[in-house]
């Protein structure tokens, strides 16, 4: 590839995560600016003033100002649509881990004309959510109304559903997702103060610092709905114990989630804990007269509730 080509798709490249990155604001209603534009991107002040010329120039945004052009808004929803269906796919049909999801998508969403986008949309259902709660536009170009506030708008004792964690900074997902917090968990705040928050679910407390309340977003129970105590991790098992399989978190997707089925893992099934490794995973797991091995990140997605011997 010569270097003019590599030139022109490194910049087209540029472009769609500008107009992603507008589409993303737009719909969270925050201003852009100039200044918060280039961080996104990663640019200098003049590569930013630079882009956004670009953008004007190919009528992408308007003139003045930093909004969206009809034909803006429609390439960028397009690109927005293909990455947040492109981790969909990752999520739900390969056994990618979590961590891996954006990165990946930032790099197909170029790739995928838009009648690979519809293709794909109807091959996964038409999904109105990407796996980190973020809306999917529909074929019009409609999005789902915008829901649920921040944690950390929240006091402490405040019981609820979390719908959204955002996936950047990478290092703040992480410590979100090796807590094995999904967008279907109800929480507990049980702290909150300049410096860290503490979070009950599951039959267990993780604490993190402040910055991650703002990247969770929550909503209220439903009416008649509450924070069931007695459901704990399958991590959490004693060895010689027994528990009522309750069910899986949504985080235990695809090819993990068919072979888990496949062994028996439904609600209601009976599970005991039989053997240990001397580091402490995998364990061993008697579910339907089979034993079964399972590392902790997977016992920690499913469910269960402890019953008497």
């Amino acid at each position: 590839m010569c270097q003019d080509t590599q030139t022109i798709m490194s910049e087209q490249i540029q472009i769609q995560h500008a107009l992603k990155f507008l589409a993303e604001c737009e719909y969270e209603r925050q201003e852009v600016t100039p200044e918060s534009i280039a961080a996104k991107l990663t640019l200098s002040p003049a590569e930013g003033a630079a882009l956004l010329h670009n953008l004007q120039v190919a009528e992408l945004i308007e003139p003045e100002r930093i909004r969206l052009t009809e034909s803006g808004r429609d390439y960028a929803l397009h690109v927005l649509k293909a990455h947040r269906l492109y981790e969909t796919y990752l999520a739900k049909k390969t056994g990618h881990h979590a961590s891996q999801w954006h990165k990946l998508a930032d790099e197909r969403e170029h790739e995928l004309s838009r009648q690979d986008v519809e293709k794909l949309d109807e091959e996964l259902g038409y999904p109105r959510f990407d796996p980190h709660g973020d809306p999917i536009p529909s074929s019009t170009g409609e999005m789902p109304n915008k829901r649920g506030a921040l944690l950390s708008t929240y006091p402490v004792g405040w019981v609820g559903r979390v719908i959204h964690i955002e996936d950047e900074p990478a290092h703040l997902y992480s410590r979100i997702s090796q807590a094995s917090i999904s967008t279907d968990s109800i929480i507990r705040l049980e702290k909150k103060d300049s410096l860290e928050i503490v979070l009950y679910l599951e039959g267990e407390r993780f604490s993190f610092p402040l910055e991650v309340a703002e990247k969770i977003t929550v909503v209220e129970l439903d009416a008649g709905e509450q924070l069931d105590e007695t459901v704990q991790r399958l991590s959490r098992l004693p060895i010689g114990a027994q528990a009522q399989i309750v069910g899986m978190s949504s985080l235990c997707r695809g090819l993990e989630r068919n072979r888990l089925l496949d062994l028996g893992v439904v609600p209601g099934t009976i599970t005991v804990a039989e053997l240990m490794n001397p580091s402490g995973s995998p364990v061993g797991y008697r579910i339907r007269g089979a034993c079964i091995a399972l590392r902790k990140e997977q016992a920690d997605r499913i469910r269960i509730r402890n019953v008497e011997q």
